[in-house]
């Protein structure tokens, strides 16, 4: 009867560990972290509509400063005019003349305007384009930053399904050798067929845990290749940068910075310059505004055989608005609650950096405790694994024992990878708040 099952179980664990190999695929396209976020900002729709932004404010910096600049205009024109008419008798000819008329007309003209004194409205406005420019400049970091926060989620997330893929592998193939010793074991009757059956048991779970790990790499590449503007599949490539727990940073000085020089951080403050040279230019009405224009022309029509005559004229204009129905109090009214708005924004925004920060140290301090523990516990379990084995193969424990080792071993394979990219992450979120590497 034992003979009969142990040619059984030859027969499914054969057929079973025959129809579940995969054909290699073709190895994707690897690049580096560095060359990821290089590719991602090129490609990223944000960092591009945020340069964009950038040379339309740099425009306008241009647009307010030449304010202080005159006008000039040049023209020219030529019309031709028909009137209808009765006729009319010439009591000094004694002729009957007609009453339609017929006149044609030329001119040119050179005009030139300038602004002698707006009520300090032109310095308001170059200070508050100034500060779009700036915070603009800041929104292309922060975009940046962003870009390569997503791009490192997607590359840590690939190389974490990587490893992982070779965990699993490494799962599997002490799966295969613990059904061997099973097979083995029975065919020499030192084992039950339950055993056999419970190691195909854990050889099939611990391929199908591969399979789900190697679509989660396939999700996790292509989703890499579609931040850096590639198409298919992207593999993640390990450098330097990468080597963990890295060196103890100076949370003290990072903390200094990044309330002072984060890219969230100098947008708002740059909002709050902006409101400020906004709130300028509203008060300006309450100033004269002082005006000099001059024209140069000369003009011509059929009457005088299209002789041009020279027009000139030079004008000095004083506009002071005394009261206007309460519109310039309202306007300023409303600017100034704008920038109490921006102050009370900039300042949130540094509190804001200082909580974010404060939560990723923490969590970069965890993950460096967790990388210590979970690589011990990768060591522990290992030395168990190869007890267990041993002790198996000389039949002092059961399967189950040994199932139970193994299933240590792949969590805190696990747990060592997951640890590792948890520490990453979080000094990746530090880098997106400075808005550069460390």
């Amino acid at each position: 009867m034992i003979p009969r099952m142990a040619r059984v179980g030859w027969a499914f664990t054969g057929f079973l560990v025959l129809g579940t190999s995969m054909a290699a695929a073709q190895a994707p396209r690897g690049v580096t972290l560095a060359e990821a976020l290089r590719l991602a900002a090129q490609h990223d729709p944000n960092v591009i509509q945020a340069q964009g932004n950038l040379r339309s404010a740099g425009s306008g910096v241009r647009a307010a400063k030449s304010q202080y600049l005159p006008s000039l205009n040049v023209g020219s024109n030529g019309g031709s005019s028909f009137s209808e008419g009765p006729d009319r008798f010439d009591p000094i000819t004694n002729q009957l003349v007609s009453g339609n008329s017929k006149s044609q007309s030329l001119n040119m003209s050179v005009s030139s305007s300038v602004d002698l004194f707006t009520g300090f409205r032109r310095g308001g406005d170059v200070k508050a384009a100034n500060a779009r420019e700036e915070g603009a400049g800041a929104s292309v970091d922060e975009s940046v930053a962003q870009s390569a926060l997503e791009t490192a989620g997607d590359f840590y997330s690939a190389l974490a399904s990587r490893e992982l893929v070779e965990a699993r592998k490494r799962s599997v193939a002490r799966a295969e050798q613990q059904l061997s010793i099973a097979v083995a074991k029975l065919m020499t009757r030192s084992a039950n067929v339950a055993d056999s059956l419970r190691a195909v048991v854990q050889l099939g779970e611990a391929k199908l845990n591969l399979a789900s790990e190697e679509a989660s790499l396939a999700r996790a590449e292509a989703s890499l290749a579609r931040r850096i503007g590639l198409r298919g599949r992207v593999a993640a490539m390990e450098d330097s940068s990468l080597i963990v727990p890295g060196a103890p940073l100076d949370t003290a000085a990072i903390m200094a910075e990044a309330v002072s020089r984060a890219p969230a951080v100098r947008r708002t403050e740059a909002a709050v310059r902006e409101r400020e040279g906004s709130l300028s230019a509203a008060k300006s009405s309450y100033w004269p505004q002082l005006n000099l224009s001059g024209n140069y022309a000369y003009a011509g029509n059929n009457a005088n055989s299209y002789t041009l005559y020279n027009n000139r004229s030079i004008t000095l204009g004083l506009t002071w608005p005394i009261f206007n129905r309460f519109q310039r109090e309202q306007q300023v009214s409303q600017r100034q609650t704008e920038l109490d708005t921006e102050i009370a924004r900039a300042d949130d925004k540094k509190r804001e950096t200082s909580a974010n920060l404060t939560t990723q140290f923490a969590a970069l301090d965890a993950a460096r405790e967790r990388i210590a523990l979970t690589r011990l516990s990768v060591q522990a379990a290992q030395a168990d694994v190869m007890v267990a084995l041993e002790r198996y193969r000389l039949g002092s424990i059961n399967i189950t024992e040994m199932n139970a080792a193994e299933s240590g071993l792949s969590r805190a394979e696990e747990s060592a990878v997951n640890a590792r990219f948890e520490y990453l992450r979080a000094k990746a979120q530090i880098e997106a708040i400075l808005g550069r590497r460390l």
